[in-house]
């Protein structure tokens, strides 16, 4: 059920493709944005030096990349007086259920009870890939490569849980702005 108040909109796609700059330019322009746990995991395991991290520990980092997530999807819900009612997520508990079903794990559908009970907002919006702004970094370890083939993964799987994605032009960020908040407010 979609909640009743505030719209939970999900940003995702192709690691490297303008997430994060889509998502610090929303904030600027005073909406509530949940960053990407991944990335916030990441930091945190680098910085005390532990190693649940995706190329170390995958099965660990699963759990606790879709433990996180559903955390930040039910702050979000409860939230009030949000601008425009409208929340934006850089990614969601979604990706972590689709890479955990990857993991060759004895339960693959362990997670997929959140499917149906945690709704976003039934539009997701995937930056596609976009060679000409990819780079990698001490997160972004993979090459663009295994980036495009993430996203192909990632495109597919949000139809299957019941989600109607939208590729976001590949133009200034506010562009993306203007392109997605028109196609918000038509729904």
């Amino acid at each position: 059920m979609q909640h009743e108040h505030n719209k939970l909109i999900v940003i995702t796609g192709c690691s490297g493709g303008g997430k994060s700059t889509l998502i610090t330019e929303l904030s600027e322009m005073g909406y509530v944005v949940v960053h990407e746990a991944a990335t916030e995991i990441v930091k945190e395991q680098l910085a005390v030096n532990r190693k649940i991290t995706p190329w170390q520990n995958p099965r660990a980092f699963c759990k606790l990349l879709i433990a996180r997530s559903i955390e930040d999807f039910h702050r979000a819900k409860a939230m009030t007086d949000v601008f425009e009612k409208i929340i934006f997520f850089d990614r969601s508990y979604l990706e972590g259920i689709r890479y955990y079903k990857t993991l060759n794990t004895i339960d693959t559908k362990k997670y997929d009870c959140f499917i149906n009970d945690l709704r976003y907002f039934d539009t997701v919006y995937m930056t596609p890939p976009w060679e000409e702004i990819y780079c990698q970094n001490e997160i972004r370890k993979h090459s663009f490569k295994k980036s495009v083939d993430d996203f192909e993964r990632v495109v597919s799987f949000y139809p299957k849980c019941g989600y109607q994605p939208i590729e976001l032009p590949k133009v200034d960020v506010r562009g993306r702005v203007q392109f997605m908040l028109s196609s918000i407010n038509r729904t």
